[in-house]
């Protein structure tokens, strides 16, 4: 009996190790997760960006570059990494209008993390960079005040890069015939 007390001892041993290593592992994050991390830091947490430069397309031509104005260039967009996941856009030190505050609202990723989607629900000034609300514009030669909507929202972002150091967003939509394409480029505040 004594000669069957190493092979207890080593079929118990060979078991125990098989039964720990078939612990399952944790599961990979959902894109969604990760660039919320990025993109507004650790739950609970906030992070602010700048647009550091706007190109644009229309149809086929070719894509240019918009020289941002000093009084948009230092605005900041803060996203948190709250339950809500709140998105607001303030004045930066050199203001285009009066009031600080530019646009809020929410945002959320898909689950694979390669659309962000910006709701603003509330514009106070015609400077929004997401606001889907329609700002009105003159015509200097010919005296014409037209509407027009200078916010991408609600069309998505599709996330081109996105980092601890960048946020790439490019945003696609069709008016009529004529396709747009915009390519936003942030960097962290």
């Amino acid at each position: 009996m004594n000669h069957h007390i190493p092979k207890i001892i080593c079929l118990v041993l060979f078991w125990g190790v098989l039964i720990i290593s078939c612990k399952k592992s944790d599961p990979a994050p959902l894109g969604a997760q990760v660039n919320a991390k990025f993109l507004a830091g650790e739950k609970g947490k906030t992070k602010s960006w700048k647009l550091r430069e706007l190109s644009f397309q229309f149809g086929t031509n070719p894509a240019t570059t918009q020289t941002l104005p000093g009084c948009f260039a230092d605005n900041l967009y803060t996203f948190s990494n709250n339950d809500s996941q709140t998105y607001a856009a303030t004045e930066g030190t050199s203001k285009c209008y009066n009031s600080d505050a530019i646009e809020s609202g929410t945002w959320a990723f898909t689950l694979d993390g390669l659309r962000l989607n910006i709701e603003v629900d509330n514009t106070q000034t015609p400077n929004g960079l997401f606001s889907p609300e329609p700002t009105y514009a003159q015509d200097t030669v010919k005296k014409i005040i037209y509407p027009y909507n200078f916010g991408y929202s609600p069309y998505p972002a599709f996330v081109q890069k996105l980092d601890d150091n960048n946020l790439i967003l490019e945003i696609n939509y069709t008016a009529g015939a004529q396709k747009y394409k915009y390519v936003l480029t942030f960097t962290p505040a």
